[in-house]
């Protein structure tokens, strides 16, 4: 065996570092610079362009971010959890009302948790706890009526006024603190509150608050996480609302006599995407983590009206 020119032969593991000078693990090649993200390199050397979800993924990361309007993550089976979400809703209305409040109260607390995290990330000291319990207990209150509900809003205020003291960071900053705590639970947990009390009003109703929703969001999610501009989507969602309250005038869906379901069918086209930009003014900015707002945010707005709506429909028909 040849020896090196200071007179030591050289070993396997010099030849192997040579041997994988250049690569990733696993013997990989790494990828050159300039090119995209998601971009893969093959053992032979071959470059593979991105996949086509990584475009997606890279056009959206690619958009500056924004103050209201979304942007959508599309990482995850999306579309397979808002199909188990709707699979979920159906089973809760076994529960009657308590079942609904209690779903739809367990996403809302988590819900208030991330909103305050998100406004803790950016150096304020909303307490994170009291707000997920405050939007908890509000959504849960719907199981038993609409006046524990306006017990449990009421209540909220001197619970974020004592959980104010909790932390040195809050106390500095006192009333900006209690501000954000109320600000991240209060709203979730009215809006989650509304479905439960529409159950309670009328099945039909309810039914049809759910189908308006689950139509906008999913119309709304499929085409404006792949559109170039903020439009797109919501509208996409509107025109779902617009083909739902067609059919249902058409099979005169119970309560809604004839054609003035369309009444509520244009409420919720124009609240859906408001709520949309409510949950985003409720964050510190649009982009921020709290996918468990985003599941209600559609009802921040709508969920209110179309209780309230709904009961003076049905007051005015003697029911």
């Amino acid at each position: 065996m040849a020896k090196t020119a200071t007179g030591s032969t050289p070993t396997k593991g010099t030849g192997a570092a040579k041997a994988t000078k250049g690569k990733t693990k696993g013997n990989r090649p790494a990828v050159p610079p300039g090119y995209p993200p998601g971009t893969r390199v093959t053992k032979s050397g071959k470059i593979r362009k991105p996949t086509r979800k990584q475009r997606r993924i890279n056009k959206m990361r690619s958009r500056p971010p924004t103050r209201f309007l979304i942007t959508y993550d599309i990482n995850g089976p999306k579309v397979r959890l808002g199909i188990g979400w709707a699979l979920l809703i159906g089973a809760s209305t076994l529960g009657q009302e308590f079942g609904v409040a209690a779903l739809y109260a367990a996403v809302a607390a988590v819900g208030g948790w991330q909103v305050a995290k998100a406004w803790k990330t950016w150096g304020a000291n909303p307490e994170e706890y009291t707000a997920g319990f405050i939007a908890g207990a509000i959504a849960m209150a719907s199981a038993v009526g609409f006046g524990m509900v306006g017990v449990a809003c009421l209540a909220a205020i001197p619970l974020a006024l004592l959980s104010g003291f909790s932390s040195d960071g809050a106390r500095r900053n006192y009333l900006g603190s209690v501000g954000l705590t109320l600000q991240s639970g209060l709203f979730l947990g009215v809006a989650a509150a509304a479905p439960a009390l529409t159950f309670r009003i009328d099945l039909g109703g309810f039914v049809a608050l759910i189908a308006f929703v689950c139509v906008y969001e999913m119309g709304d999610f499929l085409i404006g996480s792949g559109s170039s501009n903020h439009l797109e989507g919501p509208l996409a969602g509107m025109a779902g609302i617009a083909v739902f309250t067609f059919a249902m005038a058409v099979v005169h869906l119970p309560p809604f006599e004839g054609y003035e379901v369309a009444l509520f069918g244009a409420a919720a086209a124009v609240l859906c995407p408001l709520g949309q930009l409510a949950g985003s003014a409720i964050l510190p900015r649009a982009d921020a983590r709290a996918p468990a707002l985003r599941r209600l945010d559609s009802l921040i707005l709508l969920g209110p009206a179309w209780t309230f709506g709904l009961y003076q429909y049905l007051s005015t028909r003697g029911r």
